[in-house]
């Protein structure tokens, strides 16, 4: 009988203790078949690399981390705090107080009698005293930014390149488009808020262009 039938493999026959031992090769299926079966035993690989299991359990381990990392610290939508909108209908600016934004109501206001600006400091808006002076010693002026005025720095450099000129809205200065513009099609001049947001041409309260001038 051939030590590698099946025959053989299930009824093995005594060998004589006079007999030399053949040299005994199993293929791959019958190494499987023969080998005992742990729950704690590695997965018998056919490949040419032996250890690739640990590597496999390893990089199975690390997805489980990497996994179980995510789940457990990415906020989630509740524990986020939510924003509230302006309750005005076509609004999408965040609400400050009563849930409306600044231009709608929100917010405090000017304490002057009969203005209804909001207040920017000393509970006054800035055309009522709500305001600071340049810290520069004998400078007149209002301070914009840093406690200075414009002139003695309060404001940040135009960001087009070679220009030396102090930005407005926008991180630009108006010669190269910052600040607000005039809401009537195809005008660039520039726009004012106390004239809703358009030119002293186009403003549409002539009134109020009149008590400005």
């Amino acid at each position: 009988m051939h030590r590698t039938s099946m025959d053989f493999l299930l009824n093995p026959v005594a060998c004589d203790a006079n007999e030399v031992a053949e040299p005994h090769f199993q293929t791959a299926s019958q190494q499987l078949l023969a080998r005992p079966l742990h729950a704690s035993s590695p997965p018998l690989l056919l490949g040419p690399h032996p250890q690739s299991w640990k590597l496999e359990t390893a990089v199975q381990e690390l997805i489980s981390v990497e996994f179980r990392h995510t789940c457990l610290t990415q906020p989630t939508a509740a524990s986020q705090p939510q924003r509230h909108q302006c309750k005005i209908l076509g609004c999408t600016t965040a609400s400050v107080s009563k849930g409306l934004c600044v231009r709608h109501g929100g917010g405090t206001r000017c304490a002057e009698p009969g203005c209804t600006k909001r207040t920017k400091r000393f509970q006054r808006c800035y055309m009522h005293g709500g305001f600071l002076m340049c810290s520069e010693h004998g400078c007149a002026s209002k301070a914009k930014r840093f406690g200075r005025c414009w002139a003695h720095g309060g404001g940040i450099t135009c960001t087009e390149a070679g220009c030396d000129k102090l930005s407005v809205k926008g991180g630009l200065c108006w010669t190269h488009g910052g600040g607000c513009r005039c809401d009537v099609q195809q005008c660039g001049r520039r726009a004012y808020k106390r004239f809703g947001f358009r030119c002293q041409q186009h403003a549409t309260n002539t009134a109020a262009v009149r008590s400005v001038t």
